[in-house]
């Protein structure tokens, strides 16, 4: 019993230690990002496609697994876990991140940003929208205002590339 005991302990130790290398790697990974960089996976910006052919390609199927650059109009203000991509179309997409394995800055908004994953046109619910809205940092007046559950474009990141600002 003593000898569980132990093990456990040593697992507790271990994982202690274990967390304070991580938090280490994201604060070098957060000044990495600030110049621009990548996020979760490594990613190629390799034939990214724009906002009106992934919006073509959807209008064939459900969803499709591709690669696309465009400029972030919006994003989490609380934890940088979602992105609002302009489609050039005056549509957005709504981008989150697979397995909410990693983050993006809060100071994105105006960057260029390419993505790689999931895209597909989804029926989002009314209390998604209003945590959204919230995360964004709108009016409690505005978010009270959310009723309806919206049709849009998401897409599910596996990685994020970032450029700096020129």
């Amino acid at each position: 019993m003593i000898k569980y005991l132990f093990i456990f302990v040593g697992l507790i130790i271990f994982m202690a230690c274990n967390s304070g290398v991580q938090n280490q790697q994201s604060s070098d990974e957060e000044t990495t990002v600030e110049a621009g960089g990548l996020y979760g996976e490594k990613i190629s910006k390799d034939n990214a496609i724009t906002g009106p052919q992934l919006l073509a390609m959807l209008e064939e199927k459900d969803s499709v697994w591709v690669t696309m650059s465009a400029t972030i109009v919006s994003n989490c203000q609380t934890s940088g876990c979602w992105m609002d991509l302009d489609l050039g179309t005056g549509e957005l997409v709504k981008v989150t991140f697979k397995d909410y394995a990693f983050v993006i800055p809060i100071d994105s908004k105006g960057k260029k940003a390419t993505v790689e994953g999931y895209a597909a046109r989804t029926i989002v619910p009314v209390d998604l929208l209003k945590h959204y809205a919230e995360d964004e940092g709108r009016p409690q007046e505005e978010i009270d205002a959310i009723n309806q559950p919206d049709t849009t474009f998401m897409f599910e990141a596996i990685g994020v590339i970032i450029e700096p600002v020129s």
